[in-house]
């Protein structure tokens, strides 16, 4: 490399992956730099939403007790709801978390931070930088950073999308979310239950109302990009009227923010997440639950995967294709796969709410079995 190293691994984005990634390298010993376009504490538009199995990764992370003192909810159990108000609940062999974005990701950017990495705030990468044929680092606002090895944590429309040949997602490939905070919700069902509400009116998707925190409770919908497209109403009109449909959890209740949407890349089909001295991690890679639509888990996984393969990579010289290799099967067999199966099930729910066969007591019983079995769960127990 013809430049000065600036460090051994540059991270693009301070989010939960790559906060997993430069905290998982930093306490190996690596020298990392991590850029984000953001001053922190920023908000993120998100459902707030961490599951037990995502707690896990940031208690070995060395960020829980960061985590369990900022802002939260426990969320003990989750319920399933169809149009006529039936019911299936799970409940959670450890709890999971809510938890508002703000308070998330600062927590996650002071352990970076306690870590050993650089970082570098309020900063805007624009190209990555490349040298025969291999990424070197990336330029933008500070000018240009380099090392040998480049992590894409930056999100929805990553700068490493073009390298990898990847058009924006579209279609059946992304989703769309909106939330917005509500004051005064009742929880009539227990006050540490999540629920998700799957509806004739919102094929594809469902919508959602989370224990609150702090007086506010986190209220949205999600829905498929290809089935938002062909929908009469936009995203905002869809929750107004979810809202209004519910009298029994949103009588007393206050709208406390503006309505805000969100892009989700889905893990709904192979994607090349690598090239030569590049990996991408978290919605970077395209790894968002089409099911669920969560991505902290993901986010946070693939971000200790890069790390370990980034370490592989130092010891060896080079980002070598069979490690590339090792990093793009590893993120198939424990997001793609069973992301795939859940693309399924999401069919098959669709399905059901639009024919009314969700009534049928057969189906009731398979959906109980479903939602509570381990077979395609990457992120809860």
């Amino acid at each position: 490399m013809s430049a000065a190293r600036d460090a051994e691994v540059i991270i693009v984005g301070a989010g939960p992956a790559g906060c997993a990634a430069g905290i998982e390298l930093a306490t190996a010993g690596v020298r990392v730099r991590v850029l984000d376009r953001a001053r922190f504490p920023r908000d993120k538009t998100c459902g707030d939403a961490i599951s037990n199995g995502a707690v896990t990764v940031l208690d070995a992370l060395g960020c829980g007790a960061a985590l369990r003192d900022a802002p939260h909810a426990l969320v003990r159990a989750a319920d399933a709801r169809f149009p006529d108000g039936t019911r299936i609940r799970r409940h959670y062999d450890s709890p999971g978390m809510i938890v508002p974005r703000l308070a998330l990701d600062d927590a996650l950017r002071r352990c970076l931070e306690d870590s050993g990495v650089e970082l570098e705030q309020n900063v805007k990468v624009r190209d990555l930088l490349a040298e025969g044929g291999r990424v070197i680092g990336v330029s933008g606002s500070f000018g240009s950073r380099h090392a040998p090895l480049v992590i894409a944590a930056d999100g929805y429309g990553s700068i490493a999308w073009p390298l990898l040949g990847r058009p924006a997602a579209q279609g059946a490939s992304l989703a769309v979310s909106v939330r917005a905070y509500y004051s005064g919700v009742a929880f009539p069902d227990g006050a540490e239950v999540s629920e998700h509400c799957f509806l004739a009116e919102v094929p594809h998707g469902y919508a959602w109302v989370f224990p609150e925190v702090a007086g506010r409770a986190n209220v949205g919908v999600y829905q498929r990009g290809d089935a938002f497209a062909k929908g009469r109403d936009d995203l905002v009109t869809m929750l107004d009227q979810f809202v209004a449909s519910r009298p029994d959890r949103f009588a007393g209740a206050r709208r406390e923010s503006e309505p805000k949407s969100w892009p989700l890349p889905l893990a709904v089909k192979p994607q090349r997440i690598s090239a030569p001295g590049l990996l991408a991690i978290g919605d970077a890679g395209r790894f968002v639950d089409p099911l669920s639509g969560e991505g902290i888990w993901q986010a946070l996984h693939t971000g200790q995967l890069a790390a370990r393969v980034a370490r592989q990579a130092l010891a060896a010289g080079a980002l070598t294709p069979g490690l590339q290799l090792r990093y793009e099967l590893e993120c198939a067999r424990s997001v793609r796969l069973p992301s795939a199966g859940k693309a399924l099930v999401q069919q098959g729910i669709t399905g059901l709410v639009s024919t009314g066969l969700y009534r049928n007591p057969l189906s009731q019983a398979a959906m109980r079995w479903g939602y509570g079995g381990r077979l395609l769960e990457m992120t809860k127990r």
